[in-house]
């Protein structure tokens, strides 16, 4: 089946392209929320998308479509590897490109040299991970006007690059330090290595791995255009959160440190019997199968522990019982994409029985123990997305689940403006590269107030700091919440600033943030309301005082408050109230 790729500007496109409608308050939350946690809960009466939006997102960033898992253009034969390249400046500019790893993952070793270690610089302690990076260039003008051709069109568009499998096999050597006590590389500190926390490593790495270092002929094919080229793999390293070693890379910016991976960190066994790359062909036929970025894995009512999610040892086969959703999380450890684990209907069982462990793992980064001294990793290109169908079958979330996530809510539109067309919808309107690649910028989920603080130290509104209108702001609505046990502590402020400083950033970091009342409605209504639930008796006065606050004693219209969608939500939560005598926020 030959593959069909549409191009679209934004995800926005994308969704309108796929028949979904969805408010651009809501796409730019989704979005923003997931870099600052990668936990997300989507609430709203069924059918209002949520599972959708989640779904719709991975295969937008992914490029990958159900149908596309076995495709003719992208495949391989005659002893060719086929990769996709994607046309940008550099393709044609610098007659090359940086490539997907995981289009080699068939053919060359890296899962055995991908991995995680541990390590230490100057003697401070660190884990992360060392993957790889594979650069092609080529010769030909041909090629070149090609591409540039393309590139003035569609700058994303992305074409079969094939590479000769013959060339390819031979990227391996005997010339290594097979048995060495320890890796030690002097490195140079610099801004990506303690912002971003990612570091290219020296090529004095090649030492030690079965890979030799600088470039290695080959060619290519590009529709009938061939040519000779070249290309490289560059390894880097990409450590988890550690205050301490970034505070210390950050003293010693432009500065050498001695960099040593532990022993036992490392193991290439096995790398070589990978190495036959025209047995792999002749054996596979077409060559690489990409692999979906997502899995939706409907929860049960009788979910009682994890091994619904991450399986279980089988003491009577002998044999590690897995699950979508664990095969989904070790692709993930694999790759550097990323993943999504969506949970549908979330809270038809009590989350906490079988989700106990994602929550202390998200929280604090350690791993899941699964058997013996077995242990599941939650990388930080995996990001969860629960939904949750508002009706009497399924369970309120507990403040600890709540404390844990950003929770969206969809609106359910009229039957008459939808059949009608009558939504008036718009499109995302800010940094939209930035707000579509959920990785980038996050490692502001590991940020402390005094770095948060410091984002902000030169930001105004209306001739005041915006720090200290934030903090008023914040503080304001944690007072009146904690007159009925619902206020906050620091996780949730944290994650609050942190959604503030994403939403800047899209905004494009001015120094004046005129329209930081949209985004801090986002918090309150995602962050601040979720928990409440009560009688008359117990929330009643709360539910007016913050109504109050939202509407900032303008008249009480929609169009004139302060934070609209959070005096909404009061608002219905208040007339429920009335009715009911007991309301949640969910429910």
């Amino acid at each position: 089946m030959k593959k069909k790729i549409v191009k679209h500007d934004s995800f926005y496109e994308y969704l309108l392209d796929q028949g979904y409608l969805f408010d651009k308050e809501t796409i730019e939350n989704y979005l923003l929320s997931l870099k600052v946690k990668p936990f997300a809960i989507l609430t709203g009466n069924s059918g209002t998308g949520k599972t959708k939006l989640s779904q719709l997102y991975a295969k937008y960033i992914s490029g990958i479509e159900e149908n596309d898992l076995e495709d003719e253009e992208f495949s391989n034969s005659d002893g060719y590897i086929t990769v996709k390249a994607k046309t940008n400046f550099s393709s044609w500019a610098n007659k090359g490109w940086t490539l997907n790893l995981d289009d080699f993952r068939d053919f060359l070793p890296f899962e055995e040299i991908s991995k995680k270690i541990d390590f230490t610089v100057d003697g401070i302690e660190g884990r992360g991970t060392i993957n790889f990076l594979i650069q092609l260039f080529y010769d030909s003008e041909i090629l070149e006007n090609y591409f540039k051709r393309l590139y003035e069109k569609d700058e994303t568009s992305i074409v079969p690059l094939k590479i000769k499998c013959e060339d390819i096999k031979l990227f391996g050597t005997d010339s290594y330090l097979e048995n060495t006590d320890k890796i030690e590389l002097i490195q140079k500190s610099n801004k990506t290595a303690f912002n971003k926390r990612q570091w290219m490593l020296s090529k004095k790495l090649y030492d030690y791995l079965p890979l030799p270092h600088g470039f290695y002929s080959c060619n290519i094919l590009v529709k009938d255009t061939e040519s000779t080229a070249r290309f490289r793999v560059l390894s880097k390293l990409t450590f988890e959160p550690n205050k301490r070693l970034q505070g210390y890379l950050k003293r010693k910016e432009g500065k050498e440190v001695t960099l040593e991976i532990k022993p036992n960190s490392y193991n290439f066994d096995g790398f070589k019997s990978k190495m036959n790359c025209d047995k792999k062909v002749e054996e596979e036929g077409t060559g690489l199968h990409n692999k979906l970025n997502y899995k939706i894995i409907p929860v049960g009512a009788n979910w009682t522990e994890n091994r619904h999610i991450v399986g279980y040892y089988n003491v009577i086969t002998n044999e590690y019982q897995d699950t979508p959703a664990y095969q989904l999380i070790k692709q993930a450890n694999e790759s550097s994409e990323p993943h999504f684990l969506i949970l549908d209907e979330m809270n038809l069982s009590h989350v906490e029985r079988y989700f106990a462990d994602f929550l202390s793992a998200i929280e604090s980064g350690e791993k899941i123990p699964l058997y013996g001294e077995e242990e599941l990793t939650l990388p930080e290109n995996l990001f969860i997305i629960g939904t949750v169908n508002v009706d009497e079958t399924t369970y309120m979330f507990s403040p600890k689940v709540l404390d844990r996530a950003n929770v969206i809510e969809f609106e359910t539109y009229s039957a008459s403006d939808y059949m009608n067309d009558n939504i008036n919808l718009s499109s995302p309107s800010g940094n939209i590269e930035y707000l579509e690649n959920p990785l980038a910028g996050n490692e502001i989920r590991s940020y402390g107030i005094d770095e948060l603080r410091e984002i902000f130290s030169d930001v105004t509104v209306d001739d005041e700091p915006f720090w200290d209108v934030l903090s008023y702001e914040i503080n304001s609505f944690q007072t009146i919440l904690s007159k009925s046990g619902f206020d906050f502590g620091f996780r949730v402020i944290n994650e609050i600033v942190r959604f503030m400083a994403v939403a800047w950033e899209y905004e494009g970091k001015s120094v004046v943030f005129d329209n930081w009342t949209r985004y801090f409605d986002a918090c309150i209504k995602q962050k601040m309301l979720p928990k409440l639930h009560g009688s008359e008796k117990i929330i009643g006065e709360t539910l007016e005082e913050l109504s109050n606050l939202c509407s900032d004693s303008i008249i009480g219209t929609e169009d004139m408050v302060k934070y609209p969608e959070s005096f909404k939500k009061l608002e219905e939560m208040k007339k429920i109230l009335r009715k009911q005598r007991y309301v949640s926020f969910i429910n």
